[in-house]
């Protein structure tokens, strides 16, 4: 059984999610890549781009180090955006910010709190790291000629309250109906007769 190396520094910490975020931005690679391949990839600029004094880290103890970031992260957003919706008056983002990583606290999976100051400038903007609400997306209008741009509320567990949701429109597409005046009555009393 391999033995278990010293816990992650925060420059260690801050390297990483550097890494991370720079390889899984990447334009030219982007989604076309395996699990495996993006997790490799990371772990090599990883050891490329360390500093020779920190422990040598497998690409199993990278992920699980970004997963934990991660998880804590979607949390801490999460808290923020209750702290937010409870709309306290001439709170600045400081001040939600500290509520936030209060609320945290009171979670029993957080009970050491909110351990990641030191990567929060890199990642609190980053999307994957958000709790999954996305205010706004764009949505086509495939009816149309021309793409219209539609942007919509995206309705959450946190929101419901304020929001009513969005429905979308049913269309039911019937038989076409006929005019039959225009129909010759010779014609349709010789189909009756042949039946």
């Amino acid at each position: 059984m391999p033995l278990r190396s010293a816990g992650y520094t925060h420059e260690e910490d801050r390297f990483l999610c550097q890494v991370y975020m720079e390889i899984s931005q990447d334009p030219i690679k982007g989604v076309y890549q395996s699990f495996d391949q993006f997790w490799s990839r990371v772990a090599a600029a990883y050891e490329n781009g360390k500093d020779a004094s920190w422990s040598e880290r497998t690409k199993k103890s990278i992920h699980c180090r970004i997963q934990t970031i991660e998880k804590a992260t979607k949390k801490l957003h999460a808290c923020i955006k209750q702290c937010e919706n409870r709309r306290p008056s001439g709170a600045s983002n400081d001040d939600i910010f500290k509520q936030a990583k209060l609320m945290l606290l009171d979670d029993p999976k957080y009970k050491g709190g909110w351990k990641f100051d030191h990567v929060w400038s890199i990642i609190k903007n980053f999307e994957k790291f958000k709790d999954g609400d996305i205010s706004t997306r764009k949505v086509s209008n495939s009816c149309s000629f021309g793409d219209t741009n539609l942007e919509l509320e995206n309705v959450t567990s946190d929101s419901a309250t304020q929001e009513s949701p969005v429905y979308t429109k049913t269309i039911y597409i019937t038989k076409p109906s006929y005019n039959y005046s225009l129909i010759n009555p010779c014609l349709i009393s010789d189909f009756l007769i042949t039946r």
